[in-house]
């Protein structure tokens, strides 16, 4: 998990790292989809380093963080798993898309902080639910049935929303950190001989 400046930062230059190198191979459109999705996801870990620099104080480059750029990764991710890989163009889906944002920009107004956990990892803004946790893991997993690493969304569902009040008490945050990790790593593999 990420528990420090040098974990995220670590986690984000690998999991970059490893898209671009696979960006490099010859990949299906879905394959670098899934890289591209990566990406995004992984971009939170660069916040976190930014979060940890400042030692999570509340200051104005952590509300910046925390009210904006989170907010704003977080829906990027929704909108690329929606928009961009299911093409799901319709006024239902645009309509829990912008319920979404509105969701995420409420939930993140304010400050982070460190959990009281064993791996003091990040609250973003206001603490998450485990409803709204799993609502956010169904929007990005959606769809990636039939898709190269649906086994490896499912188990983003999981890691979302079974275990994340269980192992950590907060600070769901940190379980992007392990999530961008695992992504790569799976990715390295399955790819390796494109």
């Amino acid at each position: 998990m990420c528990f420090s400046f040098e974990v995220s930062i670590g986690t984000f230059l690998f999991s970059w790292g490893s898209a671009f190198y696979l960006l490099s191979k010859d990949l299906t459109v879905m394959e670098q989809q899934s890289i591209y999705f990566l990406m995004i996801f992984s971009t939170m870990q660069l916040l976190d380093a930014i979060l940890w620099s400042v030692g999570m104080e509340k200051n104005s480059i952590n509300y910046a963080v925390t009210s904006y750029l989170i907010p704003s990764v977080l829906s990027a991710q929704v909108i690329y798993n929606l928009l961009v890989i299911n093409k799901l163009w319709n006024p239902l889906v645009l309509g829990v898309i912008l319920a979404t944002i509105v969701a995420l920009f409420n939930l993140n107004r304010g400050y982070s902080k460190q959990s009281c956990n064993m791996f003091s990892s990040p609250i973003w803004g206001n603490s998450y639910t485990k409803a709204g946790m799993l609502f956010f893991a169904i929007l990005i997993s959606f769809g990636r049935i039939g898709l190269v690493g649906t086994k490896l969304h499912i188990l983003l569902v999981m890691l979302l929303t079974l275990f994340a009040s269980w192992l950590f008490s907060g600070g769901e945050g940190s379980l992007w950190c392990a999530f961008a990790n695992i992504a790569s790593i799976y990715y390295l593999v399955m790819y390796r001989n494109k």
